[in-house]
């Protein structure tokens, strides 16, 4: 299997074994399946995808 990065535009983060489904696409956390909509910066990886 090879390894998913997830769909958030700015996020390098890859895909785990529970990633979140929105709309068909694969994210690494539920805050880069909301577009960070919540006013988010990072995903919890370490990563400033929200910026």
């Amino acid at each position: 299997m090879s390894e998913q990065t997830c769909a958030c535009p700015k996020c390098t983060c890859s895909i785990d074994s529970k990633p979140v489904e929105k709309e068909g696409k694969l994210y690494c956390c539920e805050s880069c399946a909301t577009g960070h909509a919540d006013g988010s910066q990072d995903c919890g990886h370490n990563c400033k995808c929200g910026k």
